[in-house]
């Protein structure tokens, strides 16, 4: 069986690692010779939305809140409530779809270099 703290710092390279290639994409589209293909333009408030969901899924999954770790029914239907709120009360626009998801993926990098890497995880005996 795999330990908590191991899950967690495979998630935090895994997070790391798909953060630096939204970063690489964004600069190798700016960089080519012709201008039919720009990066979509980051929103501040999309990226600032989905660092705190990135951190409070994380969260939530390291304190087990609702059962969302130990209960695979309940952590399902989290997760797809997460997803209809997401598609109710979200923008659906491409730059805050975009920023929204690397701000995710960078809320989860800083909570994983926190609790994971740094300190121990929230919820170990």
């Amino acid at each position: 069986m795999v330990s908590r703290r191991t899950k967690a710092v495979a998630e935090f390279g895994i997070a790391l690692l798909t953060a630096l290639w939204m970063v690489s994409m964004r600069r190798l589209l700016r960089s080519s010779d012709d201008g039919s293909h720009e990066p979509t333009p980051l929103s501040p408030s999309g990226v600032a939305v989905g660092g705190a969901w990135g951190i409070g899924q994380v969260w939530a999954y390291d304190r087990d809140s609702w059962g969302v770790r130990t209960n695979r029914r309940r952590g399902m239907a989290v997760t797809l409530v997460g997803i209809g709120v997401q598609r109710r009360l979200l923008p659906r626009t491409e730059s805050f779809r975009y920023s929204f998801g690397f701000g995710r993926v960078l809320g989860v990098v800083v909570y994983r270099t926190w609790y994971g890497l740094l300190r121990p995880l929230p919820g170990d005996d």
